[in-house]
């Protein structure tokens, strides 16, 4: 039997007594040897025993998370989760924690640029808002063929949510709005503009209204920088009050 192999029992004896914290701590401790022994746990243990195991892998020392987001994604293959959803929500909320740093977040980035890259591919078939803006916010700085057109992906449902709600949206779509705005701001990439107008003009929020008008602000300017930026169909000078 491997070195590995045997780790990976160990890890199952002594998991199998442990009570739900157990697994927590036992998750936090561990990294992608015993991971094996983690997807078996996901696919045996009561949902609140996997929720604290994404938990803890979220917060480990080992960046890569990979084949547990890959194995979550599998499982909900064809169908929707609102359990799984929110598994995935848990484990990516602690890959990237913004409390972290820089650091934390690119590594964890770099790790599992794979796995988020398939999860991406599938972003439109969520219906978590939240778990959206969880992978939103990095898809920026992912670095794939399809990170920005996913990332479009997530501006159109905002603005659908928008439209059928004549202006107004649900707090957890609110959030992802936000989050949108943020991510679309960092690329700073005129592909994007269409789409913060549109929110601009669309919502009643007047949170969502400002943070659209500011992503547009920064994304025009980006284009023209000898000042003349355009706001929302017409254009004005940088220096304009």
């Amino acid at each position: 039997m491997s070195s590995r192999a045997v780790i990976s029992t160990l890890f199952v004896l002594v998991a199998v007594t442990a009570c739900a914290a157990d697994w927590g701590t036992l998750a936090a401790d561990s990294d992608r040897r015993l991971d094996s022994a983690l997807l078996s746990a996901l696919q045996s243990e009561d949902f609140d025993t996997k929720a604290i195991i994404c938990i803890g892998v979220g917060q480990r020392a080992d960046p890569f998370a990979g084949d547990i987001l890959t194995a979550l994604l599998e499982s909900n293959a064809g169908k929707v989760s609102d359990r799984i959803e929110l598994l995935l929500r848990m484990l990516l909320q602690g890959l990237f924690d913004q409390s972290k740093g820089k650091k934390w977040i690119s590594d964890r980035i770099a790790a599992n640029r794979d796995a988020l890259d398939f999860m991406a591919g599938r972003m439109a078939q969520w219906r978590d808002p939240q778990l959206a803006g969880a992978l939103v916010r990095i898809l920026p700085a992912l670095d794939t063929p399809g990170a920005l057109p996913d990332l479009a992906q997530a501006g159109s449902r905002v603005v659908s949510s928008l439209e059928t709600g004549k202006g107004m949206i649900l707090s957890q779509d609110l959030a992802l709005a936000l989050d949108f705005l943020t991510a679309v701001e960092a690329t700073r990439r005129v592909d994007f503009l269409e789409q913060c107008t549109a929110i601009a003009r669309l919502s009643r929020e007047k949170l969502v209204v400002d943070r659209a008008r500011e992503a547009a602000r920064v994304i025009s300017a980006a284009q023209n920088p000898r000042g003349t930026v355009t706001q929302y169909g017409s254009t004005r000078s940088a220096s304009t009050p």
